[in-house]
C-alpha cells in the first residue's frame, strides 16, 4: 500500500509540474521534484503509521492502551495534514497564498475605522513588504534547519543506544522514539525544502533596487501623481471661481465695496471660507472619482486632525475674526504703539499694515496674530508721529547736537558739526527726549558782574546788556531770525551779581545753536570792557585754625 501511495504522489507531482512549465515564475523542474520527494516520503510514512496504529488499536483489548493509541493517531493525522499542506504549497508555489480561505467574522466600529486607514498603512508598508517577507522566511528557515540538526543528533544518539542495549523492552521504546524523531526530521526536511523554494522564487522574481525605485516613480506619476495633479488644478480652479464670483458681486453692490462697512468685511471673510470649502470638496471629489483611496484617506485624516485641533485653536481665531471685522481692540485709522513707536493702522487683514508718515520706509506688514492683544486709540489731529523729520536740528538729553539726516523704523542717523555721524536705534533715540530746534528755539546763558555795581544792577546794567545783545544778534543774523532778546537779573551769588540772557530765534538758525551760546558770552564780556565793569571770579577763603 505504501508503494502505491508514493506512486500516486509522484504522478500528481509530475502532472502539476508539467502543467506549470509555461509559467515564467516556476523554478526548475528538478528542484520541484526534489522538494516534492522530500515531502512525499514522510507523507506516505505518516499515512502508513496511521493505518498501523488503527489496526493495533482494533486488536488491543486494553482501554488505557486504546486511549494512548488514539492520542498518537490524532498526532499522526495532524502531521499528515501538515505534510499534505506542504506538498500542495510546493506545487502551488507563491500563487497558492492568494487562495487561502478565510472565515467571515462580524466587524465592529473599530474594525471599520481600521479599514479606513488600511490604504494609508498599506502604502507605508508596501515599499518594505517584500524585504520583510524575505527576512521572515529566512528566520523560519534558520529555525527549521536548527530543528533538523537537533533531530539528526537525537537519532544518532538512539542508534548508538540501540547498538549497546540488549533489553527487548528498551529496544522497543527506543525504536518507537526513533520513529517519532524520524517523523520530526522528515517534517523539518519538508519545511526546509518549502522555505528554500520560497526564498528562491522570491529572489528570482524580486527586481533590483534601481528597478524598484524607477518603477515606483513611474507608477506614482502614472497613478497617484496624476491624481494629485488633477486635484490641485481642480481645487485651485474651484477656489478662484468662488473668489471671482464674489469679486463680480462686490462690483455690483456698493455696500460690499465699502471696506469700512461691517457687511463688507463679513462678506469678505465668508467668501474666503466658501472658497476654501469649495477647493477641499473639489479635491476630495477628484480622489473619489479616480478611486484613489490612499489620497482620499489622507485628506479625511487631515480634515479630522484639523477639526480636532480646532477645539483649542478656535477661540483665538474667533478674536481674529472680530479683528478682521474691525470691531476688535485694534481698528483701522487709529493710532497704536508697536515696538515702542507710534503707528497708524492703515489696513486690517491677515497681514495688517502699519504706517508712520514721519519715518523713511515707515510701512510695516504685521501678521494678524501679532496684533492680537494690542489696543489702538483715536489720534489727535495735532499729534506728531515723530519728534523730528529729515534735516531737522536737534539736541538730545546726552548732549548730542546735530542734524537728523535719516530716520527709519530701525535707526536714526545724526550729522554732527564737523561731519561725524552718530546712529541711534529709533526707540533709544526717543528715550533721549530730542529737542527739535528747527521750529524755533531759545538760548539761555548766565553772566555775572562784580558787587561794586550793585546800585544800578537791576536798572541801567540790564538795559545796557539788552541793547548790546540785540544789536549784535540782529547784525549777525537779521531781524527776522531774532525773535526776542531778554536780560533778567537772576541771583545775587556769593561773589557776583548774575544775569540770565534769554534769546529766542527762528528754526533757520538751528545749525548756529552752539555758536549763539558762545556769542552771548562774548558780547557780555565786550560790554563789561566798554563800561569798565569788573568780572568777578569765585573766591575761596581758607580759615586757619588757631594753634592751641
Amino acid at each position: 500500500m505504501r508503494d502505491l501511495r508514493i506512486a500516486v504522489l509522484w504522478i500528481l507531482a509530475a502532472a502539476l509540474s508539467a502543467g506549470q512549465e509555461a509559467s515564467i515564475d516556476t523554478p526548475p523542474q528538478d528542484r520541484n521534484l526534489s522538494a516534492l520527494t522530500g515531502v512525499a516520503d514522510p507523507l506516505a510514512a505518516a499515512m502508513d503509521e496511521v493505518d498501523r496504529l488503527l489496526e493495533e488499536m482494533e486488536a488491543t483489548p486494553s482501554a488505557a492502551r486504546k486511549a494512548e493509541l488514539a492520542t498518537r493517531i490524532e498526532a499522526e493525522r495532524e502531521r499528515v495534514r501538515q505534510l499534505r499542506g506542504n506538498f500542495r504549497e510546493i506545487v502551488g508555489g507563491s500563487e497558492s497564498a492568494g487562495y487561502v480561505e478565510t472565515e467571515e467574522v462580524e466587524r465592529t466600529l473599530q474594525d471599520q475605522f481600521s479599514d479606513l486607514l488600511d490604504p494609508l498603512v498599506g502604502a507605508l508598508r508596501e515599499p518594505t513588504a517584500k524585504l520583510r517577507e524575505m527576512e521572515e522566511t529566512r528566520k523560519d528557515l534558520a529555525v527549521w534547519e536548527d530543528r533538523f540538526r537537533k533531530a539528526e543528533r537525537v537519532i544518532e544518539r538512539i542508534d548508538d543506544l540501540l547498538g549497546r542495549s540488549e533489553d527487548a523492552r528498551v529496544q522497543s521504546e527506543l525504536r518507537s522514539t526513533r520513529r517519532l524523531w524520524e517523523g520530526r526530521r522528515s517534517d523539518a526536511v519538508g519545511q526546509v525544502e518549502v522555505l528554500r523554494l520560497q526564498i528562491d522564487e522570491r529572489e528570482a522574481t524580486t527586481p533590483s533596487f534601481w528597478e524598484s525605485i524607477s518603477g515606483g516613480f513611474r507608477d506614482f506619476w502614472r497613478t497617484r501623481g496624476l491624481n494629485l495633479l488633477l486635484a490641485v488644478v481642480i481645487g485651485v480652479a474651484a477656489y478662484l471661481l468662488v473668489k471671482k464670483a464674489y469679486a463680480l458681486l462686490r462690483r455690483t453692490n456698493p455696500v460690499l465695496r465699502n471696506d469700512k462697512h461691517l457687511v463688507s468685511r463679513a462678506s469678505a471673510i465668508l467668501s474666503l471660507a466658501a472658497a476654501v470649502i469649495a477647493a477641499v470638496v473639489a479635491v476630495m471629489m477628484v480622489f473619489y472619482v479616480r478611486g484613489d483611496w490612499l489620497l482620499l484617506t489622507l485628506m479625511i485624516v487631515l480634515l479630522i486632525a484639523t477639526a480636532w485641533a480646532g477645539k483649542t485653536a478656535l477661540p483665538p481665531y474667533i478674536e481674529q475674526i472680530r479683528m478682521l471685522l474691525n470691531i476688535g481692540s485694534v481698528r483701522e485709522g487709529e493710532r497704536i504703539l508697536y515696538r515702542e513707536l507710534p503707528w497708524e493702522v492703515t489696513k486690517l487683514g491677515f497681514y495688517t499694515i502699519f504706517t508712520n508718515p514721519a519715518l523713511d520706509g515707515g510701512r510695516l506688514r504685521v501678521p494678524l496674530k501679532d496684533v492680537m492683544g494690542m489696543i489702538s486709540r483715536q489720534p489727535d489731529a495735532k499729534e506728531p508721529w515723530f519728534p523730528t523729520q529729515d534735516d531737522d536740528w536737534a539736541v538730545l538729553a546726552d548732549g548730542t547736537y546735530g542734524k537728523v539726516i535719516r530716520q527709519t523704523p530701525e535707526q536714526v542717523v545724526m550729522l554732527k558739526l564737523g561731519g561725524s555721524l552718530k546712529t541711534y536705534p529709533t526707540a533709544e533715540f526717543l528715550e533721549q527726549m530730542p529737542e527739535n530746534l528747527s521750529h524755533g528755539f531759545r538760548v539761555t546763558s548766565v553772566f555775572g558782574i562784580d558787587y561794586a555795581y550793585q546800585e544800578k544792577a537791576t536798572g541801567a546794567v540790564v538795559e545796557i546788556f539788552i541793547s548790546a545783545l540785540t544789536t549784535a544778534m540782529v547784525g549777525e543774523f537779521g531781524r527776522e531770525a531774532v525773535r526776542s532778546v531778554k536780560v533778567e537779573f537772576s541771583a545775587a551769588n556769593s561773589s557776583s551779581l548774575d544775569y540770565t540772557v534769554l534769546a529766542d530765534f527762528s528754526g533757520d538758525l538751528g545749525h548756529r545753536f552752539k555758536f549763539i551760546e558762545r556769542m552771548i558770552q562774548r558780547v557780555c564780556v565786550d560790554v563789561c570792557n566798554e563800561q569798565g565793569w569788573v568780572i568777578p571770579f569765585t573766591q575761596i577763603t581758607v580759615n586757619r585754625a588757631a594753634e592751641g
